[in-house]
Order: C-alpha cells, then structure tokens, then sequence
C-alpha cells in the first residue's frame, strides 16, 4: 500500500485517490490498516499546523503575520532595481501587502547597499515606506547585521571586531530607518570569529538602548540557536526569531531538529529563500517537474491556489514564516492569499510523502 500511494501522488488522479481513500478510514474506523512508525511521524509532522492562518504571536509578545516579505532585491541593481522595478513599485507593493495584512517585512544593512548614496537601499526604502503608507496595518520591520570583520569596506565605519562596533552598525541602520527603532534587530549569520557571547551581548545592548524592541539571529544551526537563546535568556531577553534558509526542496531545518527546538524555546523560525531560489517553477529536473504538478493540484482543489501559494503555505502549517520576495503589487495580493487558505492535513501528509520520497530517490542514486 505504501508504494502503491507513492506512485498515486505522482499523478492528479492518484492524488485523488489518496483523498478518498484518507476520507474512507476516517468514515469506518474499524477498516483501518495498521499504522507503521514512518507514516506515524509524518502525520505528526503534518498536524503540527498553525492555529490562525493570518497572525502569529512571538516570544516577545508581537502578533506578526503568517505570511512576511522579503526585501533582498529592493534597491540591488544586478537583482532587477531600476529596470525591472523601481523605487515606485516597491512602495506599492509594500503598501498593498500591509492592506492586505502581511506586516512582517523582512531587510538588511546590506541589501541594496550600493544604491545607499542615493538613499535607495532596501532599508531606506523600507522604512520611508513604513512611516509613510497610508494604511492603518502597521509593519512589522526586521533588519539584520553583518558581522564578517571587514563589513567597513563596503558599509562604512571601523573593522567589526567588538561588540560596539555592531551597536554602531545598528544605530547607521536606524538612521536609515528614518530614526526610528526596529521591531526586531537579528545577526546576520555567527561569524567564526566571534563568540555567541559577544554577539548576545551586542543584541543586548541595541534592545536595552531602545535602538530595537525584539532580537533574533540569522542562520544559526540548532546548538547555536540554544546557546544564543540560553545567553539571552539570563538578561530576561527573548530570542524571537532563527531565520534560515527552508522551503519544500530544503527542509533541512526539519530533519536537523532545528524546527522542533525552536517550537520548544518559542524561537519562531523565519524562512527565505521559500520557494527554492525559484526552483519549482524552472527546475528542468523531472523529479520537480513532477512534484510542481503535484502542487498545482493540490492548489487547484483548495480554491485555485497556485503551486508557489501550496509551497508557503505549506511552511506555515509547519509553523514556520516564509518571506517570499516582493517587488510588485501583484507579487504582494499572492502572498497575502496565501493567508486565506490553510491545508488539510492529508495535503501536507501527500507532500512530506512525495518529498520523502524524492529524497529516498536521491539517496539510492
């Protein structure tokens, strides 16, 4: 039965199948089959679903949305700013995400830092588009710090080798925040060169200088993430967010226990790069072109959705926060339908199943 289910969801028709026949144990109780240990952990892992589609509520106490947006190419001449779209749109944008409820938004010092002479960087951008969008939803903005030492060179400022060197870099992107504090300041990514402590001790002193209201960190692995949140923990400061990298083709933060861990510690896991650096729509791997199929089905029966809306939405049920980029209007309405549906849990369980699967494929060669 179980492979005969693998072949199924490889096709439309199959998916229906495993639909029907879901419906069908749920209807006779009694006509169940044994349940082994695998499928009993994948259905642990499917029903680990959000409770509310639209809001979320952080460690620090901020209720931030599901669904967020990432700003990576705002302001990045080689990703498209100034041809594909400009500083116009990405007001827009913004603006319409927040009408439509997506409040978590997502930067960085260094996005977009070249067009910074001419105060178009993603963070000018994002925070003139904060304090300026005529929307009664207020966003919730995070920025990050980069801490390899030599940031200087293209950042300004000294070598960033202390602690006040990152306090320093925060208050540079406050002021690029048209001086206001951010709702979340987080490390970029651990450095080797610097200890956990040093850098929880530079969150800490940004959050008690009022220059941020939240703190979190960026790329952290789970050991990382315990020991940051421990260190802050003991100043009475919670660790709010981990973002990684995580998507349908990278669940890695899943296998690694880095997703469970932080749903214990209350560390709300911040996923980019969300639909594989685009991936599920160009891959030319069979494999993903199947499983893209696969997605778009499963949109279609939930009320029309699209593969790259199952795709996020299934990262919120796994209780994550995806951050898709953002560079238009339209881009900004399908990542906040995103928030208007929530998968059922024979619709994640299909897809941990393809995608273990997939995995299994990969394994034997």
């Amino acid at each position: 039965m179980r492979r005969r289910m693998r072949d199924d969801s490889n096709s439309m028709d199959g998916y229906l199948a495993t639909r029907r026949r879901a419906d069908a144990m749920r209807a006779t109780p009694c006509a169940r089959r044994p349940v082994d240990a695998t499928t009993t952990a994948r259905r642990a892992r499917a029903r680990d679903v959000s409770t509310n589609a639209r809001a979320r509520r952080l460690a620090s106490g901020v209720d931030v949305s599901t669904v967020g947006i990432g700003t990576m190419a705002w302001g990045d001449e080689s990703l498209g700013f100034g041809d594909a779209y400009r500083e116009r749109d990405l007001v827009e944008a913004m603006t319409r995400a927040l009408e439509r409820g997506v409040t978590f938004v997502d930067t960085a010092e260094v996005y977009g830092v070249k067009s910074s002479t001419f105060e178009q960087s993603s963070e000018h951008i994002v925070g003139r588009t904060a304090k300026t969008a005529t929307t009664t939803t207020r966003a919730f903005v995070g920025t990050k710090v980069f801490t390899v030492p030599w940031t200087n060179v293209v950042m300004g400022g000294g070598v960033r080798l202390t602690r006040k060197s990152l306090v320093e870099a925060l208050r540079k992107s406050v002021e690029r925040n048209g001086g206001e504090p951010y709702d979340l300041w987080s490390i970029h990514f651990p450095f080797p060169a610097w200890s956990q402590a040093a850098l929880t001790d530079a969150l800490a002193e940004g959050y008690d200088l009022g220059l941020c209201t939240s703190v979190g960190v960026s790329n952290y692995g789970a050991k990382q993430m315990e020991e940051a949140h421990g260190l802050l923990r003991k100043r009475g400061i919670p660790l709010v967010t981990n973002q990684v990298k995580y998507s349908v083709l990278d669940r890695a933060p899943e296998k690694s226990g880095l997703l469970a861990l932080a749903k214990d510690l209350d560390v709300a896991v911040v996923a980019y790069s969300p639909l594989g650096g685009g991936l599920l729509r160009s891959s030319a791997d069979s494999e993903i072109r199947t499983f893209n199929k696969l997605l778009e089905f499963i949109g279609a029966i939930n009320g029309g959705r699209t593969a790259a809306q199952v795709a996020l939405n299934y990262l919120v049920c796994k209780g994550a926060i995806p951050i898709p980029s953002c560079t238009s209007v339209e881009r900004a309405d399908s990542i906040a339908d995103v928030m208007d549906f929530e998968l059922g849990v024979e619709d994640v369980e299909t897809i941990d199943e393809k995608l273990d699967y997939m995995d299994k494929q990969k394994t034997l060669g």
